[in-house]
């Protein structure tokens, strides 16, 4: 009997996706309490940040055994996460992952400019955005398959298809539930690069990253934190990437680039005054 999913972790993938669409929708048919929401769009938000970070990991090695369902469940993550799935590729796969830190990459620290940590983190945020959306306006759909192309249309419109919905639904629970979290989402995985790749050592091939090892972020967000051995084996498993890390790219690397939590090394250069 053929397997639904390639591997069993990605159940949590899965779990994870359908808890963070609830939290979207739920406010459209429940109420809540004044006091919940604060904590209900920051949570949706982190959530939403996760499903970005699983569909990285979709894009890089699918979930499904089967093309459709892989097609199908690029619609459902450009939904909750309210960008198209394959639209990263462009950005990702075929640029970031090519050039990792150096000049020609859309996303490249530099970008966060000189100075302290937070005012530093802000102009990455938006420097690197704008960076993206030049690059892809100037290479147009340059690298990506027809079938691709397709794709990211078929997934844009059902986002719209989405967007309307909910806006005709209920306009201010789509501004407050959905927008904001969504807004978070991106932010955050903008961010996160900046913190992957600042100070690093971008024509090295183990110091070009910074590795995050403290086991909750990891089990919250797939493995992300070992940014070395995923850009090593792009298309291994999330999985099995403390694997790699702890054998083959340990040993190598400067353990400068090692630490055990992004929450703290976030706090201890970017939060600062």
């Amino acid at each position: 009997m053929m397997r639904l999913i390639k591997y069993k972790e990605d159940w949590r993938s899965l779990l994870l996706v359908v808890v963070c669409c609830g939290m979207l929708v739920t406010p459209f048919f429940i109420e809540l309490p004044s006091i919940v929401i604060p904590l209900w769009i920051f949570t949706t938000g982190m959530l939403c940040f996760s499903v970005c970070v699983i569909n990285h990991n979709h894009v890089h090695h699918p979930v499904f055994t089967l093309p459709v369902f892989n097609n199908v469940f690029g619609i459902v993550l450009t939904c909750v996460k309210g960008h198209t799935s394959a639209g990263v590729i462009q950005a990702h796969n075929l640029n970031h992952h090519v050039h990792i830190g150096k000049q020609d990459d859309w996303i490249r620290p530099q970008l966060a400019g000189q100075g302290i940590g937070l005012k530093r983190l802000i102009r990455y945020i938006v420097n690197a955005s704008i960076s993206m959306a030049k690059g892809r306006h100037s290479e147009r759909n340059k690298g990506l398959s027809a079938e691709m192309i397709f794709r990211i249309r078929l997934e844009r419109c059902c986002l719209w298809i989405a967007i309307v919905s909910l806006v005709v639904l209920d306009a201010s629970s789509f501004g407050l539930y959905v927008v904001i979290p969504w807004g978070m989402g991106v932010i955050m995985l903008v961010g996160v690069n900046l913190l992957q790749h600042d100070q690093c050592v971008s024509r090295s091939r183990y110091n070009h990253s910074r590795n995050f090892t403290g086991k909750l972020g990891n089990w919250f967000f797939f493995n992300n934190g070992y940014h070395t051995a995923h850009h090593d084996k792009p298309a291994l498993h999330w999985s099995r990437l403390p694997t790699i890390h702890n054998k083959h790219i340990r040993k190598h690397m400067d353990l400068r680039f090692e630490k055990e939590s992004i929450l703290g090394f976030l706090f201890d250069n970017y939060f600062r005054i």
